[in-house]
């Protein structure tokens, strides 16, 4: 009797000692694999970062030209100096992008506008100091293309992923509280209102037409950059916080859709 039940324990044991060794060998591997694989914030900022590359982009400009001509011109000149092109480009826009430069600004006017409208006349008041300031006028058409030279040396235009960024971008801008500014007064300058692009218009389509206007003469003035509306590392966009550009209002005697 003694006999069988110390052969029991003996099997007990075994079999108890054979489960735990295969336990730990299934385990085992889940263990040495789990520092390869890539955690949950890992993998959501590829995530993002991809997102973020896939929500700009430029494609080549179809049918040159011709097509650029189709879809109005981004910038046609009035009177003036027509010192709006290229105004920003020389600036140092990384110090730019993060509010640090004051000058030159731009206070655009819109003189002939209106929803059903697609190229609107626009008097834009340029302020190199405090007290001193000169006008242009010019008409831009919100289908315009919005093109640069990449690297390549070809013609490449922004696609409509970009253009939403662009437009977002500027409406995001808002006055750092230890510049002045108007509030929600708007005005031909020399101090930009709180919120330089964001109107306040009941008519939605005139204010999309707005912004879509401001961002053509924000783009020839180099005050907006294809490097605004590509992410940086982390897969985010740089908060962009330059506010020396903005809309100063709209003219009552040029509204076009009456």
């Amino acid at each position: 009797m003694k006999k069988i039940e110390t052969r029991m324990a003996a099997g007990l044991a075994a079999a108890l000692l054979l489960a735990a060794y295969s336990a730990g060998a299934q385990s085992h591997p889940e263990q040495e694999e789990a520092p390869n694989r890539p955690g949950f914030f890992r993998q959501l900022g590829t995530s993002l970062k991809n997102a973020g590359g896939q929500m700009v982009g430029v494609k080549p400009a179809q049918g040159g030209a011709k097509a650029a001509a189709g879809a109005g011109a981004i910038y046609a000149p009035v009177s003036g100096g027509g010192k709006l092109p290229g105004l920003f480009k020389g600036d140092n826009h990384q110090l730019a992008q993060q509010g640090k430069l004051d000058w030159p600004r731009v206070a655009l006017t819109y003189t002939e506008w209106g929803a059903s409208l697609p190229c609107w006349t626009v008097e834009a008041r340029i302020w190199t100091s405090p007290a001193s300031s000169t006008t242009e006028t010019f008409r831009t058409c919100a289908s315009a293309a919005v093109t640069e030279t990449d690297d390549l040396g070809e013609v490449a235009e922004l696609n409509d992923a970009a253009l939403w960024k662009g437009k977002d971008t500027l409406r995001g801008i808002r006055v750092l509280p230890s510049k002045p500014n108007t509030g929600a007064q708007r005005s031909t300058g020399p101090n930009p209102p709180a919120q330089p692009f964001q109107v306040n218009v009941s008519r939605d389509a005139v204010a999309n037409r707005a912004v879509e206007v401001a961002l053509r003469a924000a783009w020839v003035s180099g005050f907006i950059q294809t490097a605004d509306l590509h992410p940086g590392a982390s897969g985010l966009l740089t908060p962009f916080k330059d506010s020396r550009m903005w809309i100063a209002g709209f003219n009552a005697g040029g509204n076009r859709d009456r």
